[in-house]
């Protein structure tokens, strides 16, 4: 009964001895180049300034998909259907992928690889080589087959630390998908938000509208009634006329704000008027209160932020690209061998007598490059640098973003109470100017003042209504909201 085939049958001693050393002096091989340590955190403040009002706590409102807060189905849509089309997801996704890809690779360089070879040939031996034979005799046929090894042993890491490079690319690239995400979100949230706010200034510019034009046709039977005057009449004109004017500017900025939506949503504009047109109200807020956020402290933010997150990976990638660059100072060494057949007959090919093997190892060593190696290695470093910094000034620009939407939130929502009042008493200034202007106690002026106070009054407080849920998106993007 015939020995089952093994290894150790067809790999001679010599070849597998080879690839055992190779093995060991990879395992035993060191990296050069500087090992990464994570950025410290710095001087970062214990907490929020957030204007010194309404300082953000620890609260359970949900950031990961902070949209649903507002519990508006067509947000809700149109969200769904961002985070499906958006092009600058889709460029991040794209880039992910890529990443992946080239963690592969980098992988793959610290194995050998394996090839087949196979020839046929006819030739004509030299006669020095065979004396005293004719050339018939000295003619003949050569067919080879077999496998083929290369393996440059990874000796002093220089494929480590393009590995770990490629391994924190990927995880930068995560992160800049999570970043465009956070960006792309809170833009349909912020310009959806916007649209409605427009919307019911839309509408509070045609109910006082409305009212104008019933006070111009009242004044206008005043003076056919003998009690009313021509300059009553053309102030009144001219307050619905300039009521009129403010329209157009309103509707241009629902349409802007609209086909922005249908940007970032991948929807055509025909589809994005076709669902927003019909006027809406504002979403009510998830939230009145920063202390229901749970913003932590600003060192939390450095792990939520996304865009934090990839600068921190592509630091580390800079650190390992030294390494690789560092690698080059230092010999490669390689392995190769080749184990197969030789036979003058095809049919003979695979006998044991046709075996032939091969093993050997080299050395390539740039030793004198006039700088050239010196000089990469200094770029590298010089790129690690830029990469700090970029990633202290994402720090930094991550704290400005968050006190500012803080702060802004906290003031409109101020804004905004202060306008209620305001408009109650606008309200009020308008009814009692009407009165006594009908009992003859006031003059016409006097109502077009204050149905002009009341409509600014009036569009004041929709603006702020909308600035303060517009000043709430910027929070939740601020602390990373919709990643995670």
């Amino acid at each position: 009964m015939s020995k089952p085939a093994t290894l150790h049958r067809f790999v001679p001693a010599r070849l597998r001895l080879g690839l055992l050393a190779g093995a060991a002096l990879l395992a035993a091989g060191c990296a050069v180049g500087p090992d990464y340590q994570p950025p410290p955190a710095g001087q970062l403040p214990a907490g929020f300034v957030a204007a010194g009002a309404g300082q953000p706590g620890t609260g359970g409102q949900e950031l990961g998909r902070f949209w649903q807060g507002f519990s508006d189905p067509v947000l809700d849509g149109l969200v769904d259907t961002a985070l499906a089309a958006n092009t600058d997801v889709r460029i991040a996704q794209a880039r992910l992928q890529e990443a992946r890809a080239l963690l592969l690779g980098a992988r793959a360089e610290l194995l050998p690889a394996f090839g087949i070879d196979a020839g046929a040939g006819r030739g004509v031996t030299p006669l020095p080589q065979r004396p005293g034979t004719s050339r018939s005799e000295r003619t003949g046929n050569a067919f080879d087959a077999g496998v083929v090894m290369n393996w440059e042993l990874d000796l002093f890491g220089g494929a480590r630390r393009a590995g770990e490079s490629a391994a924190a690319q990927v995880a930068a690239s995560e992160a800049g998908v999570g970043a465009a995400q956070v960006a792309v979100l809170a833009e349909v949230v912020r310009n959806y938000v916007l649209l409605r706010g427009l919307q019911q200034r839309h509408a509070v510019a045609d109910s006082s509208l409305e009212n104008q034009r019933q006070a111009l046709r009242l004044t206008e039977l005043r003076q056919d009634a003998g009690r009313g005057t021509q300059l009553d009449v053309a102030r009144a004109r001219s307050l619905v006329a300039s009521t009129e004017a403010a329209l157009p500017a309103l509707q241009a900025q629902i349409e802007q704000a609209t086909f922005r939506i249908a940007r970032l949503t991948g929807l055509a504009p025909a589809q994005a008027v076709q669902r927003l047109s019909a006027a809406a109200a504002l979403p009510t807020l998830p939230v009145t209160d920063l202390g229901a956020l749970p913003a932590g402290t600003p060192e939390a933010l450095l792990r939520r932020r996304p865009d934090i997150v990839q600068a921190e990976r592509q630091l580390a990638a800079a650190s390992a690209d030294i390494g690789v660059a560092t690698a080059d100072l230092f010999p490669r060494i390689s392995l190769s061998g080749l184990l197969g057949f030789n036979n003058s007959r095809v049919s003979n090919l695979t006998d044991s007598n046709a075996r032939v093997y091969s093993a050997g190892a080299g050395i390539a060593w740039t030793f004198l490059d006039f700088g050239r190696i010196r000089s990469r290695i200094s770029a590298s470093e010089a790129r690690n640098e830029g990469a700090l910094a970029t990633y202290e000034q994402t720090v930094l620009l991550a704290l400005e973003e968050t006190e500012t939407a803080f702060s802004r939130f906290n003031r409109t929502a101020q804004q905004g109470d202060r306008l209620e009042v305001a408009a109650r008493s606008a309200e009020e200034a308008a009814r009692l100017s009407r009165i006594r202007f009908e009992a003859g106690a006031t003059d016409f002026l006097a109502v077009l003042d204050a149905e002009r106070e009341l409509l600014s009054v009036r569009d004041q407080l929709a603006q702020a209504r909308s600035g303060t849920a517009t000043a709430l998106v910027d929070v939740y993007r601020a602390l990373g909201g919709g990643w995670r």
